[in-house]
């Protein structure tokens, strides 16, 4: 997807030409951050806010797509996924011979006609909790998730109506024995897209997931959940490795602005029976970020020598950063207090900085 963004900063090579000591480091393949807490711990940890519908339009939503191009858009893919027998595909994507459970009423169809596709956290909800301020390609992302199997849900067309764009404190599944799976995945989706939830929502949520089994919710990150950043803080407080290790980590959230200053984050490496770092030393960077790209990190010596481990790339569309990045660092001094730097290059996003581990 092409995204129309303003660059806000030098390039990194800019940054070495004024006389600045620069190495770049090499990096493994960047994946989807993901979070894995308890369904009660995950509720509770999302973020509270007033909803907004101000400018609501279904038409900022683009769906359904045929994001593969093989002729069968969002809806149909999520029919021929949840069917209990499966169809045969014919010309033009059409399905015969399957049937469906809509777990919401309990409900078995053979006619696709009479399922529709639920986004289970509605369009119009997303927009009131964050969607509004998202870019026409995060929404259309969002309509269309078809990466976790959650966030879309074939279930019969009235019952769907019924539901309509109302949260948890105003409808549930019929069926109480489905609810606690429908809370989990709402928590899910909106913990998956950084939504927030209103006050009565949260209650009701709370509620529901004390009365379920305190399962594990593993989730892939999309776009960061605000309730896990924090404060920009430059330095961040500093974490001391004990032992005699060569190996610091920092774990405390530090927020990336949109198209702000630089922000940092510090490890302080004590008692490493080495005096110089490692010819393959490594750093592990842990962003949540729509769009990676957006991104420079560079990670500074105790002598404040500095090792770029990434320039942004506006041709890098994937959403964050989850990497280990590796070089020599043998000529640093392995003990000390080590730096990484984030700065957000582009308008119109912004993320967090999750954790990093530093071994010299």
């Amino acid at each position: 997807m092409i995204r129309k963004r303003i660059a806000l900063v030098t390039s990194a090579a800019t940054a070495l030409a004024g006389g600045l000591v620069g190495v770049i480091l090499t990096a493994g393949p960047a994946a989807a951050a993901t979070v894995s807490q308890p369904l009660q711990t995950m509720v509770a940890n999302l973020p509270v806010a007033t909803e907004v519908r101000t400018g609501y339009d279904r038409d900022l939503f683009n769906h359904w797509i045929d994001a593969d191009g093989d002729g069968c858009n969002t809806r149909y893919e999520v029919l021929i996924a949840e069917a209990t027998t499966a169809p045969a595909v014919g010309s033009g994507c059409a399905l015969s011979g399957g049937a469906w459970l809509s777990y919401y009423d309990g409900a078995t169809w053979t006619d696709p006609s009479d399922l529709d596709i639920d986004h289970m956290v509605p369009l119009a909800e997303s927009w009131d909790s964050g969607s509004r301020n998202w870019t026409s390609a995060q929404r259309e992302a969002y309509a269309n998730d078809l990466g976790d199997a959650r966030a879309l849900v074939a279930v019969t067309d009235n019952v769907n109506q019924s539901k309509s764009d109302q949260d948890p404190a105003e409808w549930v599944p019929s069926l109480a024995g489905v609810r606690c799976r429908y809370v989990t995945e709402w928590t899910a989706v909106k913990t998956r897209w950084g939504l927030t939830v209103d006050t009565a929502e949260k209650s009701a949520l709370t509620t529901y997931a004390a009365a379920c089994t305190n399962s594990t919710v593993t989730v892939e990150i999309v776009i960061g959940n605000g309730t896990t950043t924090s404060p920009t803080v430059s330095p961040s407080p500093t974490v001391t490795p004990t032992g005699g290790t060569c190996t610091g980590s920092n774990g405390t959230d530090v927020t990336v602005p949109d198209a702000g200053a630089a922000v940092t984050s510090s490890v302080t490496i004590a008692g490493c029976s080495r005096s110089a770092a490692s010819a393959t030393s490594t750093a592990y960077v842990n962003i949540v970020h729509p769009f990676r790209g957006d991104l420079s990190i560079w990670l500074y010596a105790p002598d404040g020598t500095y090792y770029v481990l990434t320039s942004a790339s506006s041709a890098d569309s994937a959403a964050n950063v989850d990497t280990t990045y590796t070089a020599n660092l043998s000529s640093e001094t392995a003990n000390g207090t080590w730096t990484l730097s984030v700065k957000d290059n582009y308008s119109g996003d912004s993320g967090y900085l999750n954790t990093w581990t530093l071994t010299v």
